[in-house]
């Protein structure tokens, strides 16, 4: 199963879990008609039977409590649905979380923030957010509704205790979540069990109101008492069974998380090092925070003292886990409290332990179409070891200045600025007269102290670096942000028209920063999805040829691979800003298992004269980032060379 498949999967699986909740809602709102009926006939002095529950209340009553109570469950999710609007990061904050991204405090935090950039930009995701719960316990969790707001927050537990590929396995388990689509999923429940429980907290309000109501009113007292209680049965026996369902949902995925790490990592032991850890620690994986409990399927391991009978258990044992990753394991934990922690280095050592030089990695050229392919059914969502090892080489290819740029927000705009301009000299140095009006004065000061590590940086860093970035403009204040939006338009336009090459970087920068444009404007006509995967392949064409046979030849070669239809290629003009938004807010609608189809044809329209250059492949790993498919650096078969020798006009032909 790809990557794809996963997505559409968690596509079924929500409408499965709704499916499963509206069951439960069903048999609350049956409960409560008995337990109203069953009232109703004691205040009657009549004897109380199913057959004769119509009689008792009558439809009208049956359908005001199935209205009510589907109402209180629907007002319920919503309230928490919008208290967790703000998806990852809200759910670390209300776990006590404190985000590390900016100013990582020590060694431990500083290789927490290494394991987490290393992993995104292996596959090609935004970097996330990165949350540090100060809690002794080993645990983890990944939230948020898509990778633009995800966050991974992990434990001082988990970032002391625990060497550095342990880690490494807890933040790939972490990233399956994140790419399998489970996240939203998780969310989703956390709302729809509040709803559910808002009944019992309304029987319990009630039955502190009869406690202290009038004791002249003893009839009024009793009636409250009833339906408090009342209440409160109903609404903790469909928590009951809310919980039961959201173990079951929440088990397997442990065990697809856990196999996803090792496919990542290529290393089942960093994994089942964790697990084994927590199984011999005092501390364990059990979470302090008075929210852990509304939290606990998203957990790396059990945030929670064990249910009776493991009844509600989210995550499946401990020993049953690292059975499937290590077969060979004697069954004993061992005891970890005494061990010393897991941080052998400092952070300034890491890469020479992983064996990874910081001066330089192999340029990205060019990539032939069969390996194109290939990533698109194979690493998107999946990268491979090497894949791993290139993210981390990437990253160590970024001048340890423009890293702490990166994660500056003052900085991090003038990193930003400086990629988007222009490659020809005379538009570039109208950019940056622009950019001497518009820009903060010591933003632009910025730019000229990082210039000479920005000019050495090789192309095939771009992308990184531009990932970097992300969680420091995610700190920017409203106004300052909306400034720095404003700014990167104007330079976009400066020149009276949209460069592909330049619309890409700033693509995958705002759908990290604000997700998928345009929704609210999307076009609901039929055909709407053909048509923007149509502009699409013109624009790539026109991207990668500056005459317009040859940009005619490619686009037709795009639409033969996607099996539409020939038309007109739309002119050069035609491609500007914000059409392009548009066509990719459209295209990133249609079904996960029809997406790959869409970036294979952007390859056969790249591919069209048998060559496919780097730059046109940083241009489809940037669509397909908009598009919601992550996909990884791709690696080039050829030999290798310095970072300081980048080549863009090397191609490979296929």
């Amino acid at each position: 199963m790809n990557f794809f498949e996963y997505q559409d999967r968690a596509r079924r699986n929500t409408g499965l879990l709704v499916g499963l909740f509206g069951l439960a809602v069903a048999l609350l709102i049956g409960i409560t008609t008995l337990l109203a009926a069953a009232l109703v006939a004691y205040s009657r002095g009549q004897a109380f039977s199913l057959a004769n529950v119509d009689q008792l209340l009558g439809w009208d009553t049956v359908a005001t409590i199935a209205l009510t109570i589907a109402a209180v469950i629907t007002l319920g999710s919503l309230y928490k649905l919008r208290q967790l609007a703000a998806g990852g990061r809200a759910v670390a904050e209300s776990l006590g979380g404190r985000k590390i991204n900016i100013a990582p405090h020590g060694d431990a935090e500083q290789r927490a923030l290494n394991v987490v950039e290393e992993m995104a930009i292996a596959s090609g995701t935004p970097v996330p957010d990165v949350y540090l719960i100060e809690d002794d316990a080993i645990n983890a969790f990944a939230a948020g509704y898509k990778p633009t707001d995800a966050v991974i927050g992990l434990t001082r537990g988990c970032i002391e205790r625990l060497n550095r590929d342990e880690l490494q396995g807890v933040v790939a388990h972490e990233f399956s979540h994140i790419f399998n689509g489970d996240m939203r999923l998780n969310i989703r429940i956390v709302g729809l069990l509040n709803g559910i429980l808002i009944i019992g907290l309304l029987g319990y309000w009630l039955l502190r109101g009869s406690h202290f109501s009038s004791g002249r009113d003893n009839r009024g007292r009793a009636a409250l008492f009833g339906i408090g209680a009342g209440l409160m049965v109903i609404g903790y026996t469909g928590t009951f069974f809310g919980n039961l369902i959201k173990s079951a949902v929440s088990r397997q995925r442990e065990f697809l998380a856990d196999a996803s790490a090792v496919q990542f990592t290529r290393n089942n032991t960093g994994i089942a090092g964790a697990l084994k850890k927590i199984g011999g620690y005092s501390a364990g994986s059990q979470l302090a925070s008075g929210n852990a409990a509304e939290f606990s399927h998203m957990y790396f391991a059990s945030g929670l003292k064990k249910s009776f009978a493991n009844l509600f258990s989210t995550h499946p044992p401990l020993a049953e886990r690292i059975a499937r990753l290590d077969p060979q394991w004697n069954g004993h934990f061992g005891r970890t409290d005494s061990e010393p922690a897991g941080i052998s280095v400092s952070a300034q050592q890491d890469a020479q332990v992983m064996g990874i030089a910081a001066t330089g990695t192999n340029a990205q050229a060019a990539t032939p179409y069969q390996q194109v392919l290939d990533a698109v059914d194979n690493s998107i969502g999946n990268p491979s070891e090497q894949q791993m090892n290139y993210g981390r080489a990437l990253l160590q290819s970024v001048p340890a200045a423009l890293q702490q740029a990166a994660h500056d927000p003052f900085a991090a705009r003038a990193l930003v600025y400086y990629l988007l301009l222009h490659k020809d000299e005379d538009e570039r140095h109208a950019q940056r007269e622009l950019l001497q009006q518009i820009a903060h004065p010591a933003v632009v000061r910025e730019i000229e102290k990082l210039e000479p590590q920005l000019q050495s940086l090789p192309s095939s860093a771009r992308l990184a670096l531009l990932d970097l970035c992300v969680p420091a403009l995610k700190a920017l204040v409203p106004q300052q942000y909306q400034v720095f939006k404003r700014n990167l338009i104007k330079l976009l336009r400066s020149d009276g028209k949209v460069e592909l090459w330049e619309w890409a970087l700033y693509r995958v920068l705002m759908h990290a920063l604000e997700g998928t444009p345009d929704h609210q404007r999307l076009s609901p006509k039929k055909g709407a999805e053909k048509d923007a995967a149509r502009f699409i392949l013109a624009a790539v064409a026109h991207a990668g040829n500056s005459e317009y046979l040859p940009a005619k030849r490619a686009y037709e070669s795009g639409l033969k691979a996607l099996q539409l239809g020939i038309t007109p290629l739309p002119t050069a003009t035609d491609i500007n800003l914000q059409r392009l938004d548009k066509a990719i807010a459209i295209a990133s609608t249609i079904k996960p298992l029809q997406k790959p189809a869409l970036l294979k044809a952007m390859a056969a329209t790249m591919n069209h004269d048998g060559v496919i250059e780097a730059e046109e492949i940083e241009l489809l790993r940037a669509i397909a980032d908009s598009l919601d498919c992550p996909m990884p650096p791709l690696l080039v078969g050829a030999p290798s060379h310095s970072a300081g020798a980048t080549r863009t006009d090397q191609v490979l032909t296929s």
